[in-house]
């Protein structure tokens, strides 16, 4: 018992030791995307449903000097395509997909993420029935001039 709480308190010593010596920054202006927000995606979603004749969309929920992020959905598959100038960053919200980026695959489902760099070809198919939906994280931000379709 003795060893646990010594255990215990030398931990909290040294966190807080580690916490004063930490430098805090205030956030720079330049590359801050705005105040703290909260965004409810399914009510998001139904606000803005993927029009019938669109087999994907992306909607832009905030756009920083530095980045840009929304959700992207898709029926089924996204075509094959590249971003010239953007990286892209994506979170599996919802479905499964085989992904394919440059030369590899990848088996895809909720809660997973991916890393596409600028200039990569990638594209998606479902594995079930369900829409795809993807928390998309652009950086610089995204503004869609630079997608060229394969």
């Amino acid at each position: 018992m003795r060893f646990l709480t010594f255990s215990l308190l030398a931990l909290t010593i040294m966190s807080s030791i580690s916490c004063r010596r930490a430098e805090k920054l205030p956030p720079s202006p330049a590359f801050s995307p705005g105040p703290p927000r909260q965004w409810d995606i399914g009510s998001e979603l139904a606000k803005h449903p993927l029009p019938g004749d669109m087999d994907d969309g992306y909607l832009e929920f905030q756009k920083a000097p530095n980045m840009s992020f929304g959700i992207t959905t898709a029926r089924g598959k996204i075509s094959a395509r590249c971003h010239e100038r953007h990286d892209l960053l994506i979170y599996v919200h919802s479905g499964s997909a085989r992904f394919h980026v440059g030369e590899k695959d990848f088996w895809t489902a909720t809660g997973d993420v991916l890393f596409i760099p600028r200039g990569a070809v990638y594209s998606a198919e479902s594995q079930d029935s369900r829409l795809l939906e993807f928390w998309s994280v652009f950086t610089p931000p995204f503004d869609g001039k630079d997608v060229v379709y394969r």
